[in-house]
């Protein structure tokens, strides 16, 4: 019985272009999110409202969920490009997430 192999090959530099992209949107986004609450932060007085309280448990649950799928995702796959890109990916959604809704309002 002939069992066959994978070949795998060497990642390239062209191969890292979609984690290099992700880090770059990630770089952009996170700082438009990070006002945006700011500016609620200032403007939303004191004791906080409802919505506000929500909105500050929400900042830092996400971030667990957000880095606990990162690191999943991350040592799952073999390391290189893939592996990066994996990573990242569930970081960026959610800073690209924050980003749409917190510009809504």
């Amino acid at each position: 019985m002939a069992t066959s192999r994978h070949v795998t090959r060497a990642p390239s530099a062209t191969d890292w272009i979609g984690p290099w992209m992700q880090m770059c949107e990630i770089a952009c986004t996170a700082p438009l999110v990070i006002g945006y609450r700011t500016a609620r932060m200032l403007t939303g007085g004191w004791p906080p409202s409802a919505r506000d309280r929500r909105e500050y448990t929400r900042m830092w649950q996400e971030k667990v969920d957000a880095f606990t799928q990162a690191v999943m995702a991350g040592a799952t796959a073999a390391p290189g490009p893939l592996a990066a890109g994996r990573a990242l990916t569930p970081v960026r959604r959610r800073v690209r997430g924050n980003a749409r809704r917190l510009s809504r309002r």
